[in-house]
């Protein structure tokens, strides 16, 4: 065979190993895919000795393949820069040596144990090579030119086909990441062409719909899927979308097949063709069930929290109204009662002196007339002090256990004659009542006044029902009222009623909706002062046409009734020096005159320490009768300092008040302001039975002045 022939035969083989390696490269996916096909084919297609494939990492030339008659330097490294492989990729060009051992570019420790004489390189790619393709001949000399356009047609083969394959690796890592954020984010895909009506969706999209992944999903599928009362809406914002080029985003409910109403987002873009007319939607839907269910549990909790943040606000108010009526009555009834209290300390003197005036017939009987009239008046305005002073919780009482029922009961029989026939009256009384404690005398006016003013409540008649009833709380259940045992007595009409702003204001002293002259307004104020003085409330229910029912609690207790004894009739007849002492010299005077008429010698002091000295220096005196809020020495101090001289000395303290500064509960004490007769039936309670030891008169008076004592 000729060399013409061989030569002919050894191109056609390489030119068949360059059309092998070409197709094969070009269905080459991946950079391990391109060095098998370069380990595969290289050598055959070139014609040399041996062929290796080089990777670039990073400073770095890796031998990865290679095919030649003995073994070259697979699975090693090399410096970039000092290696031909590194030139060849750092140059980007094709290297072509005949002699290795003459270059100095060739590493000659690498080479020696090797059969290369002569090589090419060529770098693969551009333009920053990624690897390189070597071919290597046993003898020295250039290499073929056809040789070395083939070496350098496979690098550009290889070259398109690493491009490939890097770019395919790129896909394929977008559509991990973007399958990895789909299904992080529980989105579905989808898209919807027009032209056919057909819906392309996702896995993920057909289980957000609650549907079987594996089954089928229409576009009549989603129609049927959207809620009735969404599908018009939506199916507009398709609509929409679709003319305007605007981005569909809807939010809608959807029926799944098992009949669960589901919340889907989606969002999604047209696209159109370039002559304008749509093209289709496509987008992403995710389920938003929870979020939903989320939003709404919050607008449920913010209203709950309004509702309650409103309720809260409105109790506060009320407590605070509650707390400002409290103040306003608390204040009202310090200057009621220092009013009033001074109004006996004048009214002391006035009525014991008309009261002798009345006794010892004084004057003609046109001035008797005239001494009985003022006499009236004056016991009138102690009944209008009382009141006040009952508003002010500083009466004077004598609580005691009282049977409410059969007071109720005592009290009929005037009631029903006071109310008169028109009114109604009813009783309606709880069998067994324990006792209650208060002070019998002072609830029979507080009923009757209550009873008034129900009857004047119904000018055309009606129905009036006192009850009595035993009511047990564990909790505030009202003003005033701490947790225990109550006699509640009520009173209750079928009147007109009264409206808030009128109950809030119907206990304050002088507040009357009566017309002129037809009411002191005290009444309710006195019923209120005397409920709470007992350590009970007063509460009242009412509503404009309504009626109107008042209830007085009073504290139950388990004691028995006092037996009543029947008071003495006669006026005592004294002996005696007796000792008067106040600082105010009108009551001392009249006083003494009282003392006098009842058969005692008096002598008076303006102070205690000149009582203390009369008492002393005096062995005659028998009685001592003293202011107790006096300048220097209250009457409590001088009866003790008087009792620390004289122990068998009785004493008796006058009061306007009940609850004075330092009034001790051990003494005995007489109202003011009094009458002769009043103040007889006191001394004759602490004297001796056979005769009349020493007395001493306590009365308990404020000076001009002196400060009101707040009330606890």
């Amino acid at each position: 065979m000729t060399q013409n022939r061989v030569s002919w035969l050894e191109s056609n083989a390489s030119q068949s190993f360059l059309v092998e390696a070409s197709e094969r490269l070009a269905s080459a996916r991946s950079m391990p895919a391109v060095v098998e096909v370069l380990r595969d084919t290289a050598r055959g297609a070139i014609g040399a000795d041996g062929i290796a494939v080089v990777l670039k990492d990073g400073d770095e030339c890796s031998y990865v393949a290679e095919d030649a008659i003995a073994p070259l330097w697979s699975g090693r490294r090399f410096p970039a820069d000092q290696c031909i492989s590194g030139w060849s990729m750092q140059h980007v060009e094709t290297v072509i040596v005949s002699d290795v051992r003459a270059d100095l570019r060739i590493p000659q420790t690498a080479y020696e144990p090797t059969f290369v004489r002569s090589l090419a390189m060529v770098p693969i790619g551009r333009p920053d090579p990624v690897a390189a393709l070597g071919a290597y001949w046993s003898t020295t000399g250039t290499p073929p030119e056809g040789s070395i356009a083939r070496l350098e047609s496979l690098g550009r083969l290889a070259a398109i086909a690493v491009e490939n394959a890097r770019l395919l690796d790129l896909n394929q890592e977008d559509a991990r990441l973007k399958a990895t954020m789909l299904a992080a984010g529980r989105m579905g895909l989808w898209s919807f062409d027009v032209a056919s009506g057909t819906l392309d969706a996702s896995a993920a999209c057909r289980k957000n719909f609650g549907r079987d992944p594996a089954l089928p999903f229409t576009y009549e599928d989603l129609q049927s899927a959207i809620h009735p009362d969404d599908r018009e809406w939506v199916n507009a914002a398709i609509a929409t979308s679709l003319t305007t080029r605007c981005e569909y985003d809807v939010e809608y409910r959807v029926l799944a097949p098992d009949g669960d109403t589901r919340w889907i987002g989606v969002r999604g873009q047209p696209s159109f063709r370039h002559e304008g007319t749509p093209i289709g939607l496509s987008g992403v839907s995710i389920d938003i069930t929870e979020r939903k269910r989320m939003e709404e549990a919050l607008r449920t909790s913010a209203a709950t929290l309004e509702h309650l943040v409103e309720e809260r606000t409105r109790e506060l108010v009320r407590t605070q109204d509650a707390l400002r009526q409290s103040q306003k009555l608390e204040a009202m009834g310090q200057l009621t009662g220092g009013v009033a209290h001074d109004f006996n300390n004048l009214l002391t003197p006035i009525i014991g002196s008309l009261d002798l005036l009345h006794r010892r017939q004084v004057g003609s009987e046109r001035e008797q007339r005239l001494i009985s009239g003022a006499l009236q008046s004056a016991d009138r305005a102690r009944v209008l002090v009382q009141r006040l002073l009952a508003f002010a919780r500083r009466q004077p009482l004598h609580p005691e256990p009282v049977d409410m029922a059969a007071l109720v009961i005592g009290m009929a029989e005037l009631i029903g004659t006071t109310v008169g026939p028109q009114v109604e009256l009813r009783l309606d009384l709880a069998a067994e009542l324990p006792m209650a404690i208060a002070d019998p005398h002072q609830v029979e006016m507080a009923l009757l006044n209550l009873s008034v003013n129900a009857r004047d409540a119904m000018p055309d008649g009606g129905s009036l029902v006192i009850s009595a009833h035993l009511q047990r709380t564990d909790h505030l259940a009202a003003p005033g009222i701490e947790p225990g045992a109550y006699i509640v007595v009520s009173v209750s009409d079928t009147g007109l009623g009264m409206d808030a702003d009128t109950q809030l204001r119907s206990i304050e002293p002088f507040f009357s909706t009566k017309g002129i002259g037809q009411g002191t307004g005290l009444g309710l104020s006195m019923a209120h002062g005397l409920a709470r003085q007992l350590g009970g409330a007063l509460t009242i229910q009412s509503e404009p046409g309504s009626g109107t029912s008042i209830a007085l609690w009073f504290p139950a207790t388990g004691a028995r009734q006092t037996a009543i004894t029947a008071s003495s009739n006669h006026e005592m007849h004294g002996s005696g020096v007796a000792l008067v002492v106040d600082d105010e010299p009108l009551v001392r005077a009249s006083t003494a005159d009282m003392l006098a008429d009842l058969g005692f010698e008096v002598v008076e002091a303006a102070s205690g320490h000149e009582a203390l000295a009369l008492i002393k220096s005096d062995a005659r005196i028998c009685v001592m009768i003293s202011d107790h809020l006096m300048p220097h020495m209250t009457g409590v101090e001088l009866v003790r300092a008087a009792l620390a001289i004289r122990p068998s000395l009785p004493v008796l303290i006058v009061s306007g008040y009940s609850d004075a500064i330092g009034l001790a509960s051990d003494l005995p004490r007489l109202s003011k302001p009094f009458r002769q007769a009043e103040l007889s039936i006191a001394l004759e309670k602490i004297m001796p039975a056979k005769e009349a030891g020493p007395i001493i008169v306590t009365v308990v008076e404020e000076p001009l002045g002196t400060p009101t004592i707040p009330i606890s």
